[in-house]
C-alpha cells in the first residue's frame, strides 16, 4: 500500500512539474482529453497481434509549437481487452507517451522502428521493407511504398532521425508525422521530439509530397482480427474501427483517463455491442459480443465500407 501511494504522489508531481514547464515554454496543457483519431490510436496503442487495445482518453496533453509547427503531445491510456477464465469481461490499463504533427500534404505510410528502445510496442506492425535498416542501424524500416522508403531516407531525414532521444518507433500515416513511445515524458523531452519531427518534415523530398490516395497514406482501420505485420493488405483496410472497445469506453469516460484504475472489470451484458446498419440491404441491427476467443453474433459488423471502397466511389474516406 505504501509504495502505490508513494507512486501516487510522484506522478502526481511529476504532471505538476509537466504542467509548469509547459507554461513556461508558452504551451498549452489540459488534464484529459477524448481519445485521438482512431489512426492515431491503432498505430501508437493497438496489440501488434490483433487489435484488442481501446483508447479511453488522453492525459497530460501539450498542445504547442515548434519552429511555427503546431504539435500535441499526450499520454494515450486505454485498455486491453481480455476475459477471466471464467469468461468474465475485465480490461488492464496500457499507456504510451506520444507526439505528433500534422503533415502540409499526404504522404504514403511508412513506420520507423528504434531498435533501440527498450519500450513494450502496443503498435501495429507493417510490412517489412527492403532495406530493412536505415544506413546508421538503428530503425527498421516497415510500410507498403519502397520506392517513398527509398526517397525519404536520404542522409538528411537519418541525420535528423538520430536526434531523435530513444522510443519505440516513428510512423506517418493519415496526415500526421507520429513519434510515440517514449521514455521519459517530460517538458524537455517534449521539445526535443517535437522539433526533430518539424525537422523530418522539412526533410521530405519534394516530389514524395502529395503523392498518396487516402488508401496508401493510411486512411482507416485494420480490422479487429487481423494481425499485424508481413501479411497486412492496404485494400483490408476499414473507414472505421469493427468493435467499440465492448463496453470499455463506457466504462472509463475520458476525463477520467488521467487516473483510470489499473484494472476495470465489465458485467457480460455491458460486453455486447449493438450497431445500426447503414446500408438500406441491411435492415434490423448487428449485435456481437466476445467472450474469450469466442464471437457471439456477426463478426464483421454490417454497414463497415473498406477505404478502399470509398476510393473507388470517389469518396473520400473519412476520419473519426
Amino acid at each position: 500500500m505504501i509504495f502505490g501511494k508513494r507512486r501516487h504522489e510522484q506522478t502526481a508531481q511529476q504532471r505538476e512539474e509537466l504542467k509548469a514547464a509547459a507554461a513556461e515554454q508558452g504551451w498549452r496543457w489540459s488534464d484529459a482529453q477524448p481519445a485521438p483519431a482512431f489512426e492515431l490510436s491503432e498505430a501508437a496503442l493497438r496489440g501488434p497481434e490483433r487489435f484488442k487495445i481501446w483508447t479511453v482518453g488522453l492525459g497530460d496533453v501539450v498542445d504547442g509549437m515548434v519552429n511555427t509547427r503546431p504539435f500535441r503531445a499526450a499520454r494515450l491510456i486505454g485498455y486491453d481487452y481480455t476475459t477471466t477464465n471464467g469468461g468474465i469481461p475485465y480490461g488492464d490499463r496500457r499507456e504510451t507517451s506520444a507526439v505528433w504533427i500534422d503533415l502540409p500534404d499526404s504522404l504514403p505510410e511508412i513506420r520507423l522502428v528504434d531498435a533501440s528502445s527498450t519500450e513494450k510496442d502496443e503498435g501495429l506492425p507493417l510490412p517489412p521493407l527492403n532495406p530493412a535498416r536505415t544506413t546508421d542501424g538503428r530503425w527498421r524500416v516497415e510500410g507498403f511504398v519502397p520506392q517513398f522508403a527509398s526517397d525519404l531516407l536520404h542522409s538528411t531525414f537519418v541525420t535528423a532521425l538520430a536526434t531523435l532521444p530513444p522510443l519505440t518507433a516513428v510512423v506517418i500515416r493519415a496526415g500526421m508525422i507520429l513519434a510515440y513511445g517514449l521514455q521519459r515524458y517530460d517538458a524537455q523531452t517534449i521539445r526535443t521530439v517535437a522539433t526533430t519531427l518539424a525537422a523530418l518534415i522539412e526533410a521530405v523530398p519534394g516530389n514524395a509530397w502529395g503523392r498518396a490516395d487516402a488508401l496508401v497514406a493510411g486512411t482507416g482501420v485494420f480490422p479487429r482480427r487481423v494481425p499485424g505485420g508481413a501479411g497486412l493488405s492496404l485494400d483490408q483496410r476499414l473507414v472505421r474501427p469493427d468493435w467499440k472497445g465492448f463496453g470499455l469506453a463506457e466504462k472509463v469516460p475520458w476525463p477520467d483517463a488521467p487516473g483510470a484504475p489499473k484494472n476495470v472489470m465489465l458485467k457480460r451484458s455491458q460486453a455486447v455491442e449493438v450497431w445500426e446498419p447503414t446500408h438500406d440491404d441491411a435492415p434490423g441491427f448487428s449485435l456481437s459480443a466476445q467472450f474469450g476467443r469466442a464471437t457471439i453474433g456477426s463478426g464483421m459488423p454490417l454497414g463497415i465500407p473498406t477505404v478502399a471502397s470509398t476510393i473507388s466511389q470517389g469518396v473520400a474516406a473519412p476520419r473519426a
